[in-house]
């Protein structure tokens, strides 16, 4: 099913993050797969190290947060007070989605 992100909307099907009806969102592979991960999941914490595992990111844990980073500044309506992508200290990020 569709997960709603305020006024985006993302299509796990179709692997498509959209503004609404139209513009469709351009996703970096790495930011699609923590896309993926996280909205397969949502409302449930997964680690870091679970996310560089699912979304095969080389490096260190630092590499799962500047994704998140990333991502978050095209969802969030402001990156800095996270509404939809949030960290859970010392256990890893959540994505909470519109019901």
């Amino acid at each position: 099913p569709p997960v709603r992100l305020g006024r985006f909307v993302y299509q796990p099907d179709r692997d498509e993050l959209r503004a609404g009806e139209g513009e469709v969102i351009r996703l970096t592979t790495a930011e699609a797969a923590l896309m993926r991960a996280l909205a397969a999941q949502p409302g449930t914490v997964i680690s870091r190290e679970e996310l560089a595992e699912r979304c095969r990111m080389d490096g260190s844990m630092r590499t799962v947060d500047v994704q998140v980073t990333r991502l978050r500044r095209k969802i969030e309506p402001d990156p800095k007070e996270p509404r939809y992508l949030h960290t859970v200290r010392g256990e890893g990020y959540v994505l909470r989605p519109d019901l």
